[in-house]
Parts: structure tokens; sequence; C-alpha cells
């Protein structure tokens, strides 16, 4: 890293740890779920869609059926838009890779050269015990990408967490420079276990502007790959993990383009 390179991080740091990250988040929030007039709703989409790069074609419904901009966000696939992979971890959700591959022990990469303990992310000692020495898929979900997070495996899920945090951005720039990101923003933590008794877990990491994160899946139940698990309202990321064995996510470089359901191995 150039000085100058280290000198806008410094100073990119410092404006977020300094920003009212939740409560503008909360403000954003209310604004995006108000409910738009009928005839205003496909300009308002097109709109950003054009900005964000939104794939339309990929969408099931009609614009004008989305009351409100935060409905648009959560917009469902239309059939067939995600075949799912006849293999055993696929990936949970559209986006671009941040790390990916084996983790180091109980520590996960952040960055290259920056990682943090897989507890502090999973909130759980005893969970973070039984993933370690696993694999994990880091993956960054930008404003345009489909926001639906599905299942990367087949398994019975145990428990759901809400964890607090703060809302920090998770786009490039904010995680290569604030250490520990992910476990210091809210997230949800969904821990399974899979059919040969491996522990795994997806975690959903909300993020600054609206920050919601519903949850769609039942405790409890047993899900296949590829069943929708919850829903994002803006740009986010999810980290999907899984204890040591096989199947594991295999490497890929921070950047890649990966689609839901498509084979993850």
């Amino acid at each position: 890293m150039t000085a100058d390179n280290g000198v806008v991080a410094a100073l990119r740091r410092l404006v977020l740890n300094l920003l009212p990250k939740v409560a503008l988040s909360r403000t954003t929030g209310l604004l995006a779920r108000a409910p738009l007039p009928r005839q205003l709703r496909p300009l308002v989409y097109l709109t950003f869609a054009r900005r964000y790069g939104v794939l339309l074609t990929e969408m099931h419904g009609e614009l004008g059926s989305f009351r409100s901009l935060a409905a648009f966000f959560q917009r469902p696939l239309r059939p067939g838009a995600r075949p799912l992979a006849a293999v055993p971890l696929v990936w949970p959700c559209d986006g671009r890779i941040v790390t990916a591959g084996p983790l180091r022990g109980e520590r996960i990469e952040q960055v290259k050269g920056s990682d943090y303990v897989l507890a502090d992310l999973v909130g759980d000692q005893a969970l973070a015990r039984a993933l370690a020495g696993g694999s994990q898929a880091t993956i960054y979900l930008a404003p345009g990408d489909y926001h639906r997070v599905h299942a990367p495996f087949a398994g019975l899920l145990q428990a759901v967490r809400a964890l607090p945090g703060t809302l920090f951005p998770v786009n490039p720039a904010a995680v290569g420079c604030i250490r520990g990101l992910f476990p210091r923003n809210a997230r949800h933590v969904f821990h399974f276990r899979l059919g040969c008794g491996r522990s795994a877990a997806v975690v959903m990491v909300a993020a600054f502007n609206v920050g919601d994160t519903t949850v769609t899946a039942a405790t409890g139940a047993r899900l296949a790959a590829g069943e929708e698990l919850g829903r994002f309202g803006f740009g986010s990321t999810v980290v999907a993990i899984v204890g040591a064995g096989e199947p594991a996510f295999a490497a890929a470089a921070p950047g890649q383009r990966v689609h839901c359901a498509a084979a993850a191995l």
C-alpha cells in the first residue's frame, strides 16, 4: 500500500467509525418501505435498475406489483432463472467473492492480510469449534443483485440467532479498511447439522443503508439445498461455512462472480 493509499484508507476508516450508521440506515429503511403510487413504480424501478445493473429479465412479476423500493429489492426470480446444480454444495446467493476457501483453524480471512475470529462472527464458541478447520465463502451482494439467500447444502436448521451490532457498509472499500467488520455488524446466524453429522452455518450480515434482514426459513426444518433462508433489504454480505471434511468450498479469487444454486465445489 502506498502512503497516499494509506492516508485515504485512514480517512475512510475515521469517517465510517464516526458516521451515525444505524440511525441513518433506519431512516433510509423507512423511506425504502414507503408505498409508491402504482403509476410511478415502473419509472422508479427502471431508474434503479439502470443505475445498479439489475437484470430485469430474471425477475418474476411486473414492476408495478412491487409496492415499495424495499419490496423491489427483495424481488423473486422467475422460475428456472437459477437451476439447482446436482452437487452437494452450491452458492447461497448471487454476488462477488470477498474470500473463499479453507479456514485457518478458527479464523476467517476478511481480506488478504486481515482475518477475524470465527466465534466472534457466529456468537457461539461451541459452534466455532465445530466449524474449525472447515471451509467458507464470503460473498458481497451489490445493490443490483438478487437479494434472497438460499441454503448452500441440505441439512437440519437447528437454530437461528439474531446478533446485535452496528451497520458498516460492506462494499470492498469498507471491508478493506475496517478490521473485523463482519462480526461488528448486526447479523443472523443459521446453524445447520448436515446429514453426515458435520456442523455448518450461514451468516447473513446486515449493512449500511437499509440494514433489514428477513428470516424466512423455519427453525427445526430439514432443508434441501437451494431452499430459501432469508432476504436482505439492500446490498449486504453472506458468509457460508462448513466444518472440516467434504464437500468443501473451493478457493476462489476475490471479485469472482457467483450465482445462487450454481456449484460451489
